[in-house]
């Protein structure tokens, strides 16, 4: 048995215990949570840490096989100029893809990531993945208007699942995938059962589904894309939900430009089903703007935290994430940031019997929080996530 106490543990399901004890087995299953009264306890075998013990954080959208891409892409350009650039730049060799992928997947574990919801073009991260400590659902994505070409495209997809210990199909984007590849996946449930889909990502996208024109349009057109073949549906994604992969467990992914309409809207269209990830510094790198934090935690909404890819960031850190959301929204209390780093992702990604939270019975991992500002309970530019177990 190992014994861990730190100025608070944050269990996430209950309020903060001030030196409480948390006992775990020799794998990481937690026994129990001791409370001290406040007081800091001396006993054989105890490990004190400074600042907040918490679970294990949940990164709910990544794509590790970008990771090579860390520098390269230009800041602020749009989603029409990221698209181009990563478009451009993705084509490397598969030993320096997998360098990077391997480096990055193992220091997320170090800073505390317990698990990632990522996308996936390729299988160049599958068998860093089988052996990597961090449990992973991948989201084989799938896009395209062409429909000559779209029973190709899913065929392929077919063939990945089994290099890969959990994954399941998922369409891109409502603006990148076309009718022929939506009605595919209506007709595999059994391949859907959970789907990660890019979603209001910027004013780009939301002139290009809404009347056709802007720089995405005039882009996609110049590759010779036939707009007509996006469903009339995408201009609400959950109308096209409801349409055609009604059953799924989806997590929304960016939700830049979603307004304070719009979430009323989501609200009344919300199933316990449907979780809204927010990738907060991949935003700023590309848009140069971030998504209404204070209108996403008001909703009602299940709100969870993805790093996005290192094209578009300069870490994979879900700590880096709610730095980034406490400086936009500084009236936001830590616990919710907390909740939606942890155990709001483990529930997006059907993982919240073991991980999520400090809670008997779970191996949810312990991270440490150092410099934490107890005072004002903020985490600092210079607040530290380290793994204990």
């Amino acid at each position: 048995m190992r014994k861990f106490s730190a100025h608070r543990i944050c269990p996430v399901t209950s309020p903060p215990v001030p030196f409480g004890i948390v006992e775990t087995d020799d794998d990481g299953t937690v026994i129990r949570i001791r409370e001290t009264g406040g007081n800091p306890a001396e006993e054989a075998g105890l490990e004190f840490y400074s600042g907040l013990i918490v679970p294990g954080f949940i990164n709910a959208h990544c794509h590790l096989e970008l990771s090579h891409l860390k520098g390269l892409v230009p800041q602020h350009t749009g989603l029409t100029g990221f698209i181009t650039a990563v478009r451009d730049l993705r084509a490397s060799e598969s030993v320096r893809i997998i360098e990077a992928a391997r480096s990055h997947d193992q220091r997320m574990f170090a800073e505390g990531i317990s698990a990632v919801g990522d996308i996936c073009n390729t299988t160049d991260t599958a068998e860093i993945k089988k052996s990597s400590p961090i449990r992973y659902h991948n989201f084989i994505e799938l896009f395209g208007l062409d429909p000559a070409t779209s029973q190709v495209r899913f065929d392929k997809a077919l063939l990945s699942p089994s290099s890969f210990l959990l994954s399941t199909l998922s369409p891109h984007s409502p603006y990148s995938t076309g009718i022929t590849l939506w009605e595919l996946l209506r007709a595999h449930p059994e391949l859907t059962g959970r789907i990660s889909i890019h979603h209001a990502e910027g004013p780009e996208e939301k002139e290009l589904l809404e009347v056709g024109t802007g720089p995405l349009a005039d882009s996609f057109r110049r590759l010779g894309f036939d707009l007509s073949q996006i469903p009339a549906l995408a201009k609400n994604v959950f109308s096209l939900l409801d349409e055609y992969l009604p059953g799924s467990q989806t997590l929304l992914v960016h939700n830049l430009s979603m307004e304070t309409d719009n979430l009323q809207l989501s609200r009344i269209t919300r199933h316990e089903s449907r979780y809204f990830v927010l990738c907060p510094n991949s935003n700023l790198y590309i848009h140069n703007q971030a998504p209404d934090f204070m209108g996403f935690a008001e909703s009602g909404l299940t709100i969870c935290l993805g790093t996005d890819s290192l094209a578009a960031n300069q870490a994979l850190s879900v700590l880096g994430e709610m730095k980034t959301i406490q400086q936009v929204a500084p009236d936001l209390p830590f616990e919710t940031l907390l909740r939606w780093g942890t155990l709001n992702g483990a529930r997006a990604l059907g993982m919240e019997r073991e991980l999520g939270s400090i809670e008997s019975g779970k191996r949810p991992g312990l991270v440490n929080i150092s410099g934490f500002n107890l005072r004002d309970g903020r985490v600092e530019d210079n607040s530290l996530a380290a793994r204990l177990i």
